[in-house]
């Protein structure tokens, strides 16, 4: 089978800028492009096949048309997969898991994971919170204590991250990732540093839905699931997790390596 290329969507963001555009050479994007949806299933907002004998052809169609192609056991499109990359730092946010996702009409929760090309300008990420409960955390919220409240996670070039559903956690400025997630669309704004627009005003947040979604049971152990290598003839493959969510494996070839899947790898 041949490798099938997808156009990327631009999507526009508040914290975005030319950074996406200049580092994956994506001349037609935006001066305000902050995320790149590189292969997506959603309705309205799915990639188009660029090559090959499906030129033409979203994923979304090709996932109900011939779903041979894909080999899945899901009945819906599964994840997105983007390229993320702010030049501001991007809202402490949470997603919800497949309980809470439930209750609101979605199908799936939201995990996701991030691979790091560039690591952001201040070597971390937020990436979970130190209240032990409800309670707690409400506490630290009504005192404005958000730095006390949020945790920070030191990542660099390389880095793969976890992101479980329940966690709260934001992406920094000049951090460049690959984005997989759940395909369910739903994020939370938990904190926004008190940013105003030009009016003064600061952006709304979701606060009692992302409350109801912090899993105070989550921490930084749960960044870095067990990695397995495996080496190949001229190749070296490292899967970074693998559960029933998705799978995220990295190739590192020096040479001639066969590589043969029974049905097309995202």
């Amino acid at each position: 089978m041949a490798v099938l290329k997808t156009v990327p969507i631009e999507r526009p963001a508040l914290w975005g800028g030319t950074l996406l555009r200049e580092y994956f050479r994506y001349p037609w994007f935006g001066d305000g492009a902050g995320q790149s949806w590189s292969f997506s299933g959603q309705e309205g907002q799915s990639n188009v096949v660029e090559n090959g004998p499906y030129r033409g052809k979203t994923l979304r169609e090709l996932w109900r048309e011939a779903p041979q192609l894909f080999q899945s056991r899901c009945s819906d499109f599964p994840v997105i997969i983007s390229l993320v990359a702010p030049m501001d730092d991007l809202s402490i946010q949470i997603h919800p898991n497949a309980q809470v996702a439930r209750a609101e009409g979605y199908s799936t929760g939201k995990n996701e994971a991030w691979y790091f090309l560039e690591q952001p300008e201040a070597g971390n990420i937020v990436y979970g919170q130190r209240a032990k409960d409800e309670p707690a955390l409400r506490a630290m919220v009504a005192a404005d204590r958000w730095d006390a409240l949020v945790e920070q996670l030191p990542v660099a070039k390389g880095d793969f991250v976890y992101l479980p559903a329940g966690i709260l956690h934001a992406l920094g400025k000049g951090g460049i990732v690959y984005e997989i997630q759940q395909a369910t669309d739903v994020t939370y704004r938990f904190y926004d540093y008190h940013r105003k627009d030009a009016q003064g005003n600061e952006r709304p947040l979701h606060l009692e839905q992302a409350i109801a979604c912090v899993d105070y049971a989550l921490s930084a152990s749960d960044a870095h699931p067990p990695v397995v290598t495996q080496a190949l003839d001229a190749a070296e493959m490292t899967t970074f997790i693998r559960d029933e969510s998705f799978c995220v494996s990295r190739f590192v070839v020096w040479g001639a390596q066969p590589l043969r899947f029974s049905g097309y790898q995202l």
